[in-house]
């Protein structure tokens, strides 16, 4: 159970940071095997995630005042990675599109199952708040990468 606010946001921050990285790794992969188009769909969701930690510093820097180094500090997850870190799922060098896009589609239902929980599970309003708020965002990527496996399931 997270009641901490310092908490909550020193993991969200580890969460989108892992991301970003893992979507970087992501776009590189599909760039190196000729698949500009879900390179592209990566470096969006990498944007994404860096759009997502710059939030949850922000929201440190307002709420806790500091922003929290990511690299310094890193939280024990219970199964050994944040949950929206792709790269901790499978080799990246052996996906194919469709199994990356597979693999991201993971991660996003992984982090928001996380922040599920611990909206669920906590007793602060603040901290409810802020997770149902983090879920949504990982929701939408959820819809967003289930509409492209969708979209390959057509072509």
């Amino acid at each position: 159970m997270i009641d901490d606010l310092e908490q909550l946001l020193r993991l969200a921050a580890r969460v989108e940071a892992d991301a970003a990285e893992g979507y970087a790794r992501l776009a590189e992969r599909m760039a190196g095997i000729g698949n500009a188009e879900v390179a592209a769909l990566f470096a969006k969701f990498g944007d994404f995630s860096q759009l997502h930690l710059a939030e949850v510093l922000g929201l440190q820097a307002n709420e806790l005042g500091r922003e929290f180094d990511t690299a310094l500090d890193p939280p024990s997850w219970p199964d050994g990675h944040s949950p929206e870190d792709p790269l901790a799922l499978a080799p990246v060098d052996e996906l194919d599109p469709r199994g990356a896009i597979e693999l991201a589609l993971e991660t996003e239902r992984r982090a928001c199952d996380f922040y599920a929980a611990v909206s669920g599970q906590t007793r602060s309003e603040r901290i409810q708040e802020l997770s149902q708020m983090f879920a949504e965002e990982e929701s939408e990527h959820v819809e967003h990468l289930q509409r492209w496996l969708a979209r390959m399931d057509r072509a």
